[in-house]
């Protein structure tokens, strides 16, 4: 007969602790010292041990609906200053309204705790929500221009929305901007136009880790020296209507791709100009061309890796930074009627 696999009591008796606290520590319980842990792991692995995954499921499974039971509240933590709300942005309430709605269909219920409301520091934030019992932070994109978050994540599992949180490293839920701006170039050739030219503000580029600005370079590397375009990059977003006349006339662009545009704005540009937008917002869906992002889908995606890490335990940040992609789609609209024909003037 074949030698038994080794049990979990085996594992208790080579890591000198009792059955049920290896039990524990294989499901990363956090009442469980992490020194503890480490012994267990390590004793696992020496002698052998491998879970019954179908098992290790039913128990996480068992033990995240009875968390659920007691912590069944989740902190969106906003960071806006008083004068700048987030539910002034659309495309911050869609977010929202998406993480909300998943949130309750899986039993959670999402709070706003703003982080810069009066009196607020960072380590009462932290007391106010571990005297809740809120286990679950889903942060907010930061205001631009910011990166960093002084929170300490030690005792939450943390997720973000979009890819703003730069430092402490944290799992992240974000628009796949690279692939946005790559399929926005090659539906504007599919259309016609052979002058692309690229808007973002140096601001906004670096927030994304200048995935749309590498996009648009490595597209045109691929077009005729003579069809290329230098892209516009003013300092901040509120420079680009005044930087537009001077680089268009230099430029000659037959379509600009933006990183936004206000559908009720009016840009210095001839009607033969095509424009694309690189962040529809729901309400712009077949009025203004480009990129839908799915802000609400960003949202949900972003509570579901929430949840996974509560019931994985697996709390405080992340070091390797993690960031969940979700592909943009493109969405044709009258801004963009293709090369030759005048488009249609924004809202």
């Amino acid at each position: 007969m074949g030698t038994l696999p080794p049990t979990m009591q085996d594992v208790a008796n080579a890591a000198g602790v009792a059955r049920s606290t290896v039990s524990m520590a294989l499901r990363n319980d956090r009442s469980i010292p992490p020194a503890t842990r480490s012994r267990i792991f390590a004793a696992a692995e020496k002698i052998g041990y491998k879970t019954n995954p179908l098992v290790s499921a039913l128990m996480t499974s068992l033990h995240a609906r009875r968390t659920r039971q007691r912590h069944s509240v989740l902190a969106y933590v906003t960071t806006d200053p008083e004068f700048a709300p987030w539910r002034s942005y659309r495309m911050f309430i869609e977010m929202q309204e998406g993480a909300n709605m998943r949130a309750a269909e899986l039993g959670y219920k999402l709070e706003e705790f703003a982080l810069r409301a009066p009196g607020m520091t960072p380590r009462r934030y932290v007391q106010m929500l571990q005297a809740r019992g809120i286990l679950g932070m889903l942060i907010a994109p930061l205001p631009l221009g910011e990166h960093t978050i002084e929170l300490d994540f030690t005792n939450f599992a943390v997720v973000g929305i979009d890819m703003s949180v730069a430092a402490p490293s944290i799992e992240r839920v974000s628009n796949d901007h690279f692939q946005s701006a790559l399929l926005a170039m090659h539906e504007c050739q599919a259309l016609g136009y052979r002058r692309i030219g690229f808007i973002v503000s140096r601001q906004l580029s670096e927030r994304l880790g200048h995935r749309w600005i590498a996009a648009g370079h490595f597209a045109q590397l691929a077009m005729p020296p003579g069809q290329r375009v230098q892209p516009l990059l003013p300092e901040g977003t509120d420079d680009i209507l005044a930087a537009i006349p001077e680089w268009y006339a230099r430029e000659k662009p037959d379509v600009v791709i933006m990183s936004e545009l206000n559908p009720h704005g009016h840009y210095p540009l001839p009607p033969r100009v095509g424009m694309v937008s690189l962040s529809l917002e729901e309400q712009s869906l077949g009025q203004v061309a480009g990129i839908f992002q799915d802000n609400r889908r960003l949202g949900a995606i972003a509570i579901e890796h929430l949840v996974a890490r509560l019931e994985r335990c697996e709390f405080s940040s992340d070091d390797r930074g993690r960031l969940q992609l979700l592909a943009g789609r493109w969405t044709p609209g009258p801004t963009a009627p293709g090369r030759g024909r005048p488009r249609q003037q924004l809202l």
